[in-house]
C-alpha cells in the first residue's frame, strides 16, 4: 500500500523543492559492512550467505523510512508500506531478475527466495519484472545485485536518461573478505535519491544492514 504526500505539509518540502529540477538528485556512497557472523554461520552449514545479506539489506530498507519514498511518473511523492527486493540471478550466460517478497521472518523468506530462485527457466525475460514495475507505475522495491568475486571500493550506476536517474534505490555487494585483524568485511555501494535520502538515514541503513550480519 503507498500514502500520498502532501508536500506542502511535509516535513522534507524544502529538500523537494530544491532539488527537484535538478538534472540528476541521485547520488551514490560506497562502504564496508561487516558479516563475520553471518559468513561463518553460512559457511558452516547455516544456509546461503547470499540469502542472508539480500534479507538484511531488504529488511534494513523496510525499516529505515526514507528508503521507502518515491516519486511516481506523474510526479506525486509516495510513501510504501513496504518494500520487496529485486535481483539478478544467474541464468545460462545470461540473468535473470526476480522479485523476492520481503517476509520479516528469516527462514520463511529464505524459503520463498529459494523457491522463486529455483522456478527460473532457460529463456525467461531477464528484465520482466522490471517491465512490470513500469507498466504499474509502483516501484516498492529495491535493488540488490551480487558481485561476490570482486572486492571494490567505488562503485558508479547507470542512468536511463538525463532527468531519471532511476526510479528505485540500486545496490551492490561485493566480496567477503578478511582483514589482518581478523574482521570480515564486504564492500557495498548503494545509489539513492537525495530528495528522499540524506546521510544520516544511509547511515542508519549501514548500520541495520551490518546489525543483522554481525
Amino acid at each position: 500500500m503507498k500514502h500520498v504526500i502532501d508536500v506542502a505539509t511535509w516535513s522534507r518540502r524544502g529538500n523537494y523543492e530544491f532539488f527537484r529540477d535538478f538534472d540528476n538528485s541521485w547520488y551514490s556512497v560506497t562502504t564496508e559492512i561487516g558479516c563475520g557472523r553471518a559468513f561463518d554461520e553460512c559457511r558452516n552449514g547455516g544456509g546461503s550467505f547470499f540469502l542472508r545479506y539480500l534479507y538484511a539489506v531488504v529488511r534494513a530498507a523496510n525499516e529505515v523510512e526514507a528508503m521507502r519514498y518515491r516519486k511516481t511518473p506523474t510526479g506525486e511523492i509516495v510513501l510504501y508500506d513496504r518494500l520487496d527486493i529485486i535481483t539478478p540471478i544467474a541464468s545460462g550466460d545470461n540473468f535473470v531478475t526476480v522479485r523476492i517478497p520481503y517476509i520479516e521472518d528469516y527462514d520463511e523468506f529464505s524459503r520463498e527466495a529459494a523457491r522463486i530462485i529455483s522456478g527460473i527457466k532457460p529463456g525467461d525475460n531477464p528484465y520482466r519484472v522490471e517491465e512490470n514495475m513500469t507498466a504499474t507505475g509502483d516501484h516498492d522495491v529495491v535493488h540488490l545485485s551480487a558481485v561476490p568475486k570482486i572486492y571494490f571500493t567505488a562503485m558508479s550506476f547507470t542512468a536511463y536518461k538525463a532527468g531519471n536517474a532511476c526510479e528505485h534505490p540500486l545496490s551492490v555487494m561485493g566480496k567477503a573478505r578478511r582483514s589482518a585483524d581478523g574482521r570480515m568485511t564486504m564492500p557495498y555501494a548503494v545509489y539513492v535519491d537525495h530528495m528522499f535520502v540524506d546521510g544520516a538515514h544511509l547511515s542508519d541503513f549501514f548500520s541495520r544492514i551490518e546489525e543483522l550480519l554481525d
